[in-house]
């Protein structure tokens, strides 16, 4: 059977994931970088050690998998988004794999931005990689928060900034609220998870908005300022943040629909929070939009996306 490898090396995770023709995943390894206790995160030459020593242990996880098939072409992440001036140093790792296995098997390379890596993820989960309309993004990540307007071409997905964030992204707030509570980095599950045993959700606060553009430093040094007085409930902080982030990201939403969305995919790994998921399913069923959001698992940093991304491309060229 023929399959196809997609290879991402972000700055949280290092991933790689076969699909079929079909767009069936096949195999989906990945391992999150070793981050120190306290820390918020790696410098990007501790990113490339990192994912150097984790792809050969993924690949030879998924190797058995693979047995009796043939991999026909690969799709690695070669930058942060799809622009002149997007770059990162942690890619080059991913990217090298890549060109390498493409070289020794004689098979076509693909490359796409991480950002694309992230919708074509969900497109893929939900059965809409081949669909060509044009759509709305929110991308709710580690280091991003943006509304983007995507539009399918031959290299992947044109897409276009709509608004997002003026400072620190959604993830980082998350991030850097959990690590100020003790928890590992990234904090996002563990401010989920915290999150839920709150004996209520907590009413959020008014984050700041104008033409598109949102602000979350002004609440995170609040959520410090909290933090550092030492007597803090944890459940109820964690609640607080996250009905947060949907006062700011439902502002993001509102900015969207007066421009006339009724088609968002949603993406990234803060989009894997419980809350947020159903907060973004109550908001746009009320208005009927159609949302597309990640199976399970793929909200965070994988290489699904790239996968399905090399299988439609060979598809097209049958």
């Amino acid at each position: 059977m023929d399959v196809f490898l997609g290879i991402d090396t972000s700055c949280y995770t290092t991933s790689i994931c076969y699909t079929d023709s079909q767009f069936h995943i096949l195999a989906d390894e990945r391992k999150i970088l070793d981050v120190p206790q306290g820390s918020r995160g790696l410098s990007q030459s501790n990113m490339i050690y990192q994912h150097i020593r984790n792809l050969p242990l993924l690949f030879e996880t998924a190797a058995p998998l693979l047995a009796g098939h043939t991999v026909r072409a690969i799709a690695v992440t070669d930058r942060p988004r799809r622009r002149t001036d997007s770059y990162m140093p942690a890619f080059l790792a991913g990217l090298g794999y890549g060109r390498t296995l493409a070289a020794i098997l004689q098979v076509p390379l693909y490359t796409i931005s991480h950002q694309e890596n992230h919708l074509l993820s969900v497109l893929g989960n939900t059965g809409a990689i081949e669909e060509t309309d044009p759509f709305y993004g929110i991308h709710l990540s580690g280091g991003t928060t943006e509304l983007l307007r995507a539009v399918p071409d031959a290299q992947g997905l044109e897409i276009t900034r709509l608004g997002g964030t003026s400072d620190i992204s959604a993830g980082q707030f998350l991030d850097r609220i959990g690590v100020a509570l003790g928890f590992s980095f990234p904090a996002g599950v563990s401010v989920d998870r915290t999150a839920s045993m709150a004996k209520q959700t907590a009413a959020p606060s008014h984050v700041f908005f104008r033409d598109g553009e949102i602000s979350f430093s002004g609440q995170e040094s609040r959520a410090q300022r909290v933090i550092s007085q030492k007597d803090v409930c944890k459940e109820e902080l964690c609640s607080w943040a996250l009905a947060t982030v949907w006062n700011g990201l439902q502002q993001l939403m509102d900015f969207a629909v007066l421009q006339g969305m009724s088609y968002v995919v949603a993406a990234g790994g803060v989009m894997s929070n419980g809350y947020l998921r159903r907060k973004m399913t109550v908001y746009c069923r009320q208005r009927q939009i159609r949302l597309e959001l990640a199976a399970n698992g793929f909200s965070a940093d994988n290489a699904a996306g790239a996968a399905f991304w090399a299988a439609r491309q060979e598809r097209e060229h049958i």
